[in-house]
């Protein structure tokens, strides 16, 4: 309960309120509202979210994706997906 029951009030009501803490009050729910949307709009993304094709993973900024793209599971999976190619290229090579 915000208020403590006062003498001359009836039990289910609270004592009236003053201008300016209906004022605080509305201003504390514009706060929580821009934070839920500015919240919101981060799990949103801006759309620069920058896909890794090999790996099929998303990346979350230029700077993430620089970090993925020289690890050592990207660097497998692209040795791989290029030996498959070649492996395939040879192949179509040697029987046409």
């Amino acid at each position: 309960m915000k208020y403590p029951k006062s003498p001359g009030c009836p039990d289910n009501s609270l004592p009236p309120r003053t201008q300016e803490e209906d004022e605080d009050e509305e201003g504390e729910d514009r706060e929580l509202v821009a934070g839920r949307r500015a919240k919101r709009d981060r799990r949103q993304g801006n759309g620069s979210a920058t896909p890794c094709q090999v790996c099929n993973i998303q990346l979350n900024s230029w700077a993430q994706a620089q970090i993925h793209y020289r690890g050592k599971t990207h660097q497998r999976r692209l040795r791989r997906l290029s030996k498959a190619a070649n492996t395939g290229a040879t192949r179509l090579a040697a029987s046409g």
